[in-house]
């Protein structure tokens, strides 16, 4: 074989090799760095849509005993559904288990279980009430953002990451001040029934059944009430903490100046906060109970 035909193969042969490494190169650049960012993308507008789903249920949940608290209607259904995870698949084209040209999808699992954390309201002079709270939460599996979890009870909405809790959405109480001096002290002790978890990357639906609630016992005037939550954990305390360092501050801006600090005890894991107006003043207690039973269930995505 003539030697220049030789050096021509030969140039082929490393041109090609040459192409082939240029594309190796890019494509490991693009899952080294591109794949993350795409799906850090997706799985942080997938927790701002977890976020609004369960302020939509906040306010959906209030709506509800606000609406029915004069007829107190029981059976009437909210139906909430959104996904557990990000829409990108969880399985496609993989080599050793890693993804190539699409980040992998996220997953999560939902929860509701009964209990938890408990409000007792105890009006100065007469026997307290204890109310068990319950809660639903959100908890993400996501490979390339921070994992969260989102947690509803008691009328609050929380977020919690890396060992911290933050209130996103404050309880269902209200202080303010009378023109004759006197404090209203409105609370809706909302409660959740249920024991259930679905974990997946999926719909899901979860369906929230309005119970029969009986009127408050407690409404009245007293000269102090204390309402107090008694949590399970430490964190669940400090974020309940927070939410009425929220409730006093809104009393700040209703000119009410008399409510002090809330104050964490048994071991951290119980918080009070302590209405009391001033000498000769008197608290006006209003109770609104709000009883809740959530299911939850699987959401199909295809129909055929």
């Amino acid at each position: 074989m003539p030697s220049r035909a030789r050096d021509d193969a030969l140039s082929e042969v490393v041109g090609f090799v040459l192409i082939l490494a240029l594309i190796v190169a890019a494509l490991s650049l693009y899952q080294l760095y591109g794949v993350p960012a795409a799906g850090r993308e997706k799985e942080i507008a997938h927790m701002n849509a977890v976020k609004d789903r369960f302020v939509d249920y906040k306010i959906a949940l209030d709506s509800l005993w606000v609406n029915n608290m004069d007829y107190n209607r029981s059976g009437v259904l909210l139906s909430t559904a959104f996904d557990l995870g990000t829409d990108s698949a969880a399985t496609g084209g993989r080599a050793f288990s890693l993804p190539i040209l699409t980040p992998a999808g996220s997953g999560g699992t939902v929860s509701v279980k009964s209990g938890g954390a408990n409000l007792t309201i105890a009006p100065a002079g007469k026997e307290p009430v204890t109310i068990p709270l319950g809660s639903l939460t959100y908890r993400s599996s996501n490979n390339y953002w921070v994992d969260q979890t989102w947690t509803y009870q008691g009328g609050a909405v929380f977020l919690s990451q890396e060992g911290g809790t933050t209130v996103r959405v404050g309880p269902s109480i209200a202080v303010a001040k009378t023109r004759d001096g006197n404090i209203t002290l409105t609370i809706a002790p909302i409660s959740l029934e249920g024991s259930a978890e679905i974990a997946g990357s999926g719909p899901v639906r979860v369906e929230t059944r309005m119970r029969w609630s009986d009127s408050s016992s407690l409404d009245g005037d007293y000269d102090q009430v204390n309402l107090t939550i008694e949590a399970d954990n430490e964190m669940a305390a400090g974020a309940w903490e927070r939410a009425f360092g929220e409730v006093r501050q809104r009393a700040k801006d209703e000119n009410v100046t008399s409510l002090p600090t809330p104050e964490l005890f048994d071991g951290n894991k119980s918080v009070r906060l302590t209405i009391q107006p001033g000498t000769d003043k008197k608290v006006l207690l209003t109770v609104h109970p709000a009883n809740y039973t959530v299911t939850i269930h699987n959401a199909a995505s295809l129909v055929e």
